[in-house]
């Protein structure tokens, strides 16, 4: 997990979506949109805008893995 998430002005729920995918990783899971889901407090439409304003920010960026579309947190170097 990468301090800048905290500097960068972003919304309380960007930031913990972030800090979600960072506890999927850790556990050794895919990030996917059913993994962030069963521990995402709001509702599914909430968290596909917030993917969406990560993969913006490009925070994260979008990947298939075995026809399985997965996302990968990016190196802060790459982030807006």
């Amino acid at each position: 997990m990468s301090q800048k998430i905290f500097s960068m002005n972003m919304g309380v729920e960007s930031v913990s979506l972030y800090l979600l995918c960072c506890a999927v990783v850790d556990t050794g899971s895919p990030i996917t949109e059913e993994t962030l889901l069963e521990k995402w407090n709001g509702n599914a439409e909430t968290l596909k805008r917030e993917l969406g304003y990560l993969e913006k920010r490009r925070i994260l960026c979008r990947e298939k893995v075995d026809r399985i579309e997965t996302f990968r947190i990016l190196g802060e170097k790459e982030w807006l």
